[in-house]
């Protein structure tokens, strides 16, 4: 009897020291020693009743969000927020009931907590770069959002829009496509727009599909970037490159006469149907036109007018009419080289050729100059305005050679061969 009455003794004794050092971690805790809270919670449940007590388990996930959550004691638990949820998974075990009131007492603190500290890893990664760690805790945050679920928690939105959007941003810069794919997915769910940030995660997607070739969610993509952003150009635009990659031309050039009726002034579209035709009708082989070819000189001459129209003071335009100018120009010089015959017929046919030419050199001279007069104020250029200075230095030089002006041919040929060292 002795022996039971003693046996018993101890087991209070352990119960009471458990009880006591809960207590104890709770009073540190309260006054903001976390250190000495941490050693009181670790003590407990280094014994074999504290790993019973769902209390005790509870204070720790207390304590270490707290740690975690806290700049000057983090380093005492450097997984301080993984350790807070698995001490609250214990808890939850042990006494779902007692512990879901601790939670509701404590206004979710240990959660709370948590979710800071990943959300403080998070900006430190991100400033720095560290898009793996980064992704590392946006995933933790969105993890302990499907725990509180889990546990008939609403805490939070089922999907936190700004959570998903910097997850799978992470994931992006960390070349995780999958990841990132899933994340923006789950966001674009939602259509929600965040001008200009979650504009990045819709344009993502589109372009997934559309590397993948996946024509149905490709389209699907597309369609809901134009419903939560329709202002922007790009849906319309990659849906035609899309169709430009079919190889489908005349699908092609529909979709973007349909584009332009239902938006006339958008200039983008404009730029890339006179481009599109422009590459199609000058080849490198001026022998091998299209079928089609006057009817396409034309419709790129309109587009090219159309969009000066819309921007008139982008001469980067006028450069792409003065170039479409000459090369058509280039193929009528082509059609008099070919002429070999003296006879009467033939000369006056070269004369009208040249007619022709010296005509399209008078169109394209304005154009031109214009870029010109534009370019050659600039100082040190990058290396493909450069190129196009030089170009369009070249293109004059022609026309001026057709229109047997001498002096402006020649004023044209310094600026090109001067052109390296001038800019």
């Amino acid at each position: 009897m002795k022996k039971i009455v003693f046996i018993a003794s101890l087991a209070l004794v352990a119960m009471q020291v458990s009880a006591q050092s809960v207590s104890k971690a709770k009073d540190f805790l309260n006054a903001n020693q976390l250190d000495k809270a941490k050693d009181a919670i670790d003590q407990t449940l280094a014994t074999p009743k504290g790993q019973k007590d769902a209390e005790a388990w509870y204070t720790k996930s207390k304590v270490y969000s707290a740690i975690a959550s806290n700049k000057q004691f983090s380093s005492l638990a450097p997984n301080g927020g993984d350790d807070a949820l698995n001490a609250l998974t214990e808890a939850m075990k042990l006494d779902s009931t007692k512990v879901t009131f601790y939670l509701l007492s404590d206004k979710y603190a240990p959660i709370q907590n948590t979710r800071a500290a990943y959300a403080s890893q998070f900006e430190t990664n991100f400033a720095a770069e560290k898009w793996d760690e980064a992704l590392s805790s946006l995933k933790k945050i969105d993890d302990l959002t499907a725990y509180t679920r889990t546990r008939g928690l609403a805490l939070y939105p089922d999907v936190d829009t700004m959570v998903c959007f910097y997850t799978g941003y992470a994931a992006m810069k960390s070349k995780k496509e999958d990841e990132a794919v899933k994340y923006f997915t789950k966001l674009a769910s939602t259509k929600a727009k965040n001008s200009p940030d979650y504009l990045i995660a819709y344009e993502y997607l589109a372009k997934y599909y559309y590397d993948k070739k996946d024509e149905a969610n490709f389209y699907k993509a597309t369609a809901l970037g134009k419903e939560v952003y329709p202002k922007e150009n790009y849906w319309t635009l990659l849906e035609l490159d899309y169709l430009g990659q079919k190889g489908d031309k005349a699908a092609l050039y529909a979709k973007y006469d349909e584009v332009l009726k239902a938006d006339p002034n958008n200039f983008d579209v404009t730029m890339d149907y006179a481009n599109a035709i422009f590459n199609e009708t000058h080849t490198s082989d001026l022998k091998a036109k299209a079928p089609n070819y006057a009817e396409n000189n034309a419709k790129v001459e309109e587009l090219y007018k159309k969009a000066i129209a819309i921007k008139p003071d982008n001469n980067d335009v006028k450069l792409s009419l003065g170039k479409h100018y000459f090369n058509q120009a280039l193929a009528i010089d082509d059609q008099v080289a070919a002429i070999k015959s003296a006879k009467p017929e033939d000369v006056k046919k070269k004369a009208d050729l040249n007619a022709q030419a010296v005509d399209l050199a008078n169109k394209a001279i304005p154009y031109l100059e214009a870029y010109f007069t534009e370019h050659d104020t600039h100082g040190k250029m990058k290396t493909s305005e450069k190129s196009n200075f030089k170009t369009c230095c070249n293109l004059l030089v022609y026309c001026y050679d057709k229109k047997k002006d001498a002096a402006k041919s020649k004023f044209y040929q310094k600026k090109y061969d001067d052109a390296d060292a001038a800019h």
